[in-house]
């Protein structure tokens, strides 16, 4: 049932004439108005009839209202898939992953939010999420915490990785081995290469799959340093794909020859391909 735009006089007699009557029946449940959600969320025997329900989409939730419907949705045994976007800003990550992680029966997570008024992530339990999508600003000095609580991960995607110079990291946990980690997609704001070299050392084994979109820090571009990393550390990859963007110098030669050192063997031995395209501007 998708239940987007609907009034709320219009809901309340869609509410007890179709949905209380059929609530046993429902796999899939999407919310996209606060009040609906509110409404569904009132009392606890409300939602717990919803005993077949898979997967449920949360729009424009208010952190007011975040923690009350995870007290609900912890009961829910078929739960598997979740979708939450907030409408305002978030006070912290924790608040986040600290209920999201306690759905024990979740396989899938996409989580949307705008900004956060503090970086801070000091969750530290397991979760059993296999395919997690964050769309939105997430510390890269959290990310090790962050997979060190996703031992059956096998798909994630994090669409801005940020540097965020203020947040400190606390009490950083014993690495785990991710076997189950393929897919890889990360869009890095301003994370330097040796970060990101960390993380692949330390998690990367396992991957198939690994795109990446960055930009400024010319380290990216070193091709050696990348053959040695795959090579060591994620000997299982089949798909490579960078996208790189940065000022390049006046030295035209000494750029083109950091290109070309991947036409090396290495690079056509495994039919990986690059291009580049270069933008001049005169000032």
């Amino acid at each position: 049932i998708n239940i987007s735009t609907i009034s709320k006089t219009n809901f309340e007699d869609y509410y007890h004439n179709i949905l209380i009557p059929n609530q046993s029946q429902i796999t899939f449940l999407r919310l996209s108005n606060p009040f609906v959600a509110e409404i569904i969320f009132s009392e606890a025997r409300l939602i717990l009839n919803f005993i077949r329900l898979e997967t449920i989409i949360l729009d424009y939730v208010q952190e007011k209202n975040f923690n009350k419907f995870f007290d609900y949705l912890i009961c829910l045994t078929t739960l598997h898939a979740i979708t939450i976007s907030f409408i305002e800003y978030i006070s912290s990550l924790d608040i986040i992953f600290s209920q999201i992680f306690r759905l024990s029966t979740l396989k899938y997570c996409k989580i949307e939010y705008d900004q956060l008024l503090y970086i801070d992530f000091n969750n530290y339990n397991s979760s059993s999420i296999e395919y997690l999508i964050i769309n939105g600003s997430f510390p890269i000095r959290a990310f090790h915490n962050l997979l060190c609580c996703l031992p059956k991960l096998q798909h994630l995607s994090i669409n801005y990785l940020d540097s965020h110079h203020g947040y400190q990291e606390r009490n950083k946990l014993s690495s785990i081995q991710l076997k189950y980690l393929k897919h890889v997609s990360l869009k890095l704001h301003f994370v330097c290469f040796d970060e990101i070299e960390k993380i692949i050392k330390e998690f990367f084994h396992h991957i198939q799959i690994l795109r990446l979109t960055t930009s400024c820090d010319e380290k990216y571009l070193d091709a050696k340093r990348w053959e040695q990393l795959i090579l060591f550390h994620m000997p299982y990859l089949r798909i490579f794909d960078i996208h790189h963007q940065c000022f390049v110098t006046d030295n035209k030669l000494k750029d083109h020859d950091i290109i070309n050192q991947f036409n090396s063997s290495f690079w056509n031995e495994k039919k990986w391909f690059f291009t580049h395209q270069h933008k001049w501007k005169h000032h």
